[in-house]
């Protein structure tokens, strides 16, 4: 009898645990049904509406509405323990937020007239009799107002993924999906051309791939993002062996952003794409072998996909013979253009001296973010004036520090020690050492781009940053709780 009742309280002890196991896998299921649909809304729109960098533009209208509707969920599922597994994230951005802020707090008139540039508008003050106003730092409220309001959507994107816990490959894989969304459109475009109906944005680079983007260079540089998150997503798939139609989707998803960056005319995003293709390589040959689950029955198969360096040299051979051939045929606009001569660098390089002018005037408190145009029209020297119009400095680390003075470069140099010591914790152990070169790549990428232009201008790329900090946070994570 004793050993009936010991068996029974042994079956009933399994049952108990089984549905307990059960009941977890079920909440899980569910978990990961609301991740992808709130996210994958929230990229979707973000996609569609948030791919320019101009103050004006009438998506940004929708697209700032919509992501306060997406801070209701984000707000009502988030936890004190969310926002501490990611502290230094969310203690970052609560810096950038109280930053801009602080320059929209109207100071005393004793003050204020200290700071560079001034003195036209306090000579207009005294004129108009307006001398004991107070206002703020900023040399341009309004657009200061523009940034402090475009913060709204790398809000949203942060707290909505730290609610609902999403992982770091959930998303990757919603990165990766957009980067296929911005190469079929840029295809789509290039087949219309210029008159086409896939573009999205009035002031655009029309007969280019600018995809779901209006700029076509902050296109190529998303392209060349998503190819290294394809192959980093292709081999952490083939290292955990999951599905086998990932086999087939990651390589196709691959070719599909490259073939998009060759025939599009961004020459950054060219130079961008060739080096990812050596990265691509070197990923391939440093990865580790995948996990020998199967039986020596079909091993004659599979012995070829356990050994990837073997293999590794094919599909990169026949990826710079694709790269060679369109060079060779001039179905490469973007190489044809390096070899061309560049109006545009010239004129770049006819600004930096301004440049650096208004970065010695304003490196200590900053003119105001958003505030470059503006700010600019007082240095524009007459000999520079055409035409077209100057925005934007095209080097996004010099403009940080001009609009958003010290205190944004100690947030850039905090930002830039945060990811380095991530990278070297995933290079310190041996099976994350290829994620920890996927990762430096991505922002390799990312930076260099912004010496040049300003893709983090637009809110789809801040998005784009932020998950990807919050990704190479979560494998952080995962690699101490190991």
């Amino acid at each position: 009898m004793r050993a009936i009742s010991d068996s029974l309280v042994k079956i009933g002890i399994i049952g108990s645990a089984q549905m307990t196991v059960s009941r977890r896998h079920t909440a899980m299921m569910a978990l990961s049904t609301k991740t992808w649909v709130f996210l994958g809304g929230f990229a979707l729109v973000v996609a569609l509406t948030g791919g320019a960098s101009r103050y004006d533009a009438i998506q940004i209208v929708p697209l700032r509405a919509v992501s306060g509707l997406f801070l209701i969920p984000a707000l009502y599922y988030l936890s004190l323990k969310d926002l501490k597994k990611e502290a230094f994230l969310v203690s970052l951005f609560a810096f950038l937020v109280f930053l801009v802020a602080a320059q929209l707090v109207p100071l005393p008139p004793s003050i204020w007239p200290n700071f560079p540039e001034r003195g036209v508008l306090l000579s207009l003050d005294v004129a108009l009799g307006l001398e004991n106003v107070w206002r703020p730092l900023t040399l341009s409220p309004m657009r200061t107002w523009n940034a402090l309001g475009s913060l709204v959507v790398p809000f949203a994107g942060l707290f909505l993924a730290l609610a609902l816990g999403a992982t770091s490959r959930a998303l990757l894989h919603l990165l990766a999906a957009l980067g296929v969304l911005n190469a079929i459109l840029g295809l789509l475009q290039i087949v219309g051309g210029p008159s086409s109906v896939f573009y999205l944005y009035e002031i655009t680079n029309r007969g280019g791939a600018v995809g779901i983007f209006a700029n076509e260079n902050h296109a190529a540089i998303f392209a060349a993002c998503s190819m290294l998150i394809v192959v980093e997503l292709g081999l952490r798939d083939r290292f955990e062996r999951h599905s086998g139609w990932t086999r087939v989707v990651f390589p196709a998803a691959f070719l599909l952003i490259l073939l998009t960056a060759l025939v599009g005319g961004s020459r950054a995003g060219f130079a961008a794409a060739i080096g990812t293709l050596v990265v691509t390589f070197t990923m391939l040959v440093l990865a580790p072998e995948a996990r020998r689950e199967r039986s020596s029955a079909d091993s004659v198969g599979h012995r070829a996909y356990m050994h990837p360096k073997l293999l590794a040299l094919l599909p990169v051979l026949a990826i710079f013979l694709t790269v060679g051939a369109f060079i060779a045929l001039g179905r490469s606009p973007a190489f044809a253009d390096i070899l061309a001569r560049d109006s545009f660098a010239d004129l770049r390089w006819s600004l930096w001296p301004v440049i650096v002018e208004m970065l010695g005037d304003h490196w200590l408190a900053g003119a105001g973010f958003g505030s470059f145009e503006q700010a600019y029209k007082i240095y524009e020297p007459s000999e520079l004036l055409m035409p077209r119009y100057i925005n934007q400095a095209h080097n996004d680390w010099v403009q940080l520090i001009i609009e958003g003075g010290a205190f944004s470069g100690v947030l850039l140099v905090g930002l830039v020690v945060w990811v380095g010591r991530s990278v070297v914790k995933l290079v310190n152990n041996r099976n994350t050492r290829v994620s920890a070169l996927f990762w430096l790549s991505i922002f390799t990428v990312i930076a260099g781009a912004s010496l040049i232009d300003y893709p983090l201008r637009t809110p789809l790329f801040q998005l784009y940053g932020v998950w990807a900090l919050l990704a190479l946070s979560r494998d952080v994570g995962e690699l101490e709780a190991t």
